[in-house]
């Protein structure tokens, strides 16, 4: 009895062997007739599928036992210029083993050399730390380098819906920016026209919303950002553009630091705080942008005395507490109005004081005159 349990048991030990030896033989293997033609075919229509893309797919390698190496991918979006395009250079995946026994491609790991997104942004060595992809749901932790600056990105990509939705996280530090930066471009103080922008910044904060681009931009759209700017400037910005006229400057502004807590939501922007810090001022401002464009923030504006203009030189000098300059903006991005808020007493020590200005002045031109 004790002799057939043994043998029993030895066949089964055997059989679990052999079973087990040809699967990893088989999967291993495997590999060997996965062909470059296959895998392009596959991530060309995967492409296809999920993004409604045009798109051209560089030569493909594949290297034993489970690396696919894709020398480059062009992505066209439909009904864009041929200018606008996504350029990934250098991908390399990791993919499982197990799937590729059913001529399935299931990617585990992705690095890419660099991306480029229609020449506004540059992305340099993205690597997932980890990576999901199941039944058309992304899940990913990424680090990245973002217009030289490193990034990480987090969250889930839903690619179910004719507009993918998504929800990430991300946290970047020393960013290279222009106006041209994704996303940047729905806060008011980043919409110029014919100006540009630049500066060094830090970002971190939340996304959530569907489709890509612009028509992310809607009222379902939710953000939540906080983000600081080193060495900067703005040229073109009609809103700043417009507190600068009251100093007497032209429409551009060098600040050493820029600070603000964002909130976007219902088709609105509300900047809950923004601090900034530049030789001319010191600008502290709160407020609201909606999603046709319209404005209204509340500012307070701390200027250096050397560099007053005419009229608010004057009125500076007419005893505002600290030297603060309270104003308002109304109107719209692209006509923003800007207006002096003073209480009842400054507002009187003001008149008074331009009327004694005025008085001064004319004395002197009438003693001037009889000369």
């Amino acid at each position: 009895m004790q002799k057939n349990k043994g043998m029993w048991f030895r066949r089964i030990v055997i059989s679990g062997g052999i079973v087990f030896c040809v699967a990893l033989a088989v999967i291993l293997i495997t590999p060997l007739f996965i062909s470059g033609d296959f895998i392009q075919r596959k991530v060309t229509q995967t492409a296809k599928d999920r993004f409604n893309y045009v798109d051209q797919v560089g030569p493909v390698s594949f290297r034993w036992p489970n690396r696919v190496n894709i020398s480059c991918l062009t992505i066209q979006r439909q009904g864009q210029s041929k200018d606008a395009l996504i350029y990934f250079e250098n991908i390399h995946l990791t993919v499982k083993l197990l799937p590729l026994l059913a001529n399935k491609i299931m990617v585990k790991k992705i690095f890419i050399q660099q991306i480029n997104y229609e020449n506004r942004l540059l992305i340099e060595d993205l690597v997932t730390d980890t990576f999901s992809f199941r039944d058309g749901v992304i899940s990913t932790h990424t680090r990245l380098r973002m217009n030289e600056g490193p990034t990480i990105v987090k969250g889930v990509i839903d690619l179910h819906q004719k507009k993918p939705a998504f929800d990430l996280s991300f946290d970047g530090k020393g960013i290279h920016i222009t106006q041209d930066i994704p996303a940047l471009y729905l806060l008011p103080l980043f919409t110029v026209k014919g100006g540009e922008i630049g500066g060094i910044l830090s970002i971190a904060g939340s996304l959530q919303g569907k489709g890509f681009g612009k028509e992310a931009w809607n009222r379902k759209f939710v953000a939540d950002m906080r983000l600081e700017i080193r060495d900067g400037y703005i040229r073109g910005n009609g809103l700043l553009s417009a507190v600068l006229e009251i100093m007497g400057t032209k429409n551009s502004c060098l600040f050493d630091s820029m600070a603000a807590l964002i909130q976007i939501k219902d088709g609105r922007v509300y900047t809950q705080k923004m601090d900034v810090q530049c030789p001319l001022m010191r600008l502290s401002a709160s407020g609201v942008a909606e999603i046709d464009g319209s404005i209204s923030y509340d500012a307070t504006v701390w200027f250096n005395k050397e560099h007053p203009g005419k009229d608010v030189g004057k009125i500076a000098g007419l005893g505002l507490i600290q030297n603060e300059l309270p104003i308002e903006i109304r109107g719209t991005t692209k006509d923003p109005r800007v207006a002096v808020k003073l209480d009842k007493e400054s507002l009187e020590h003001v008149v008074k004081g331009l009327v004694n200005d005025f008085l001064h002045t004319s004395g002197k031109k009438q003693k001037k005159e009889k000369k």
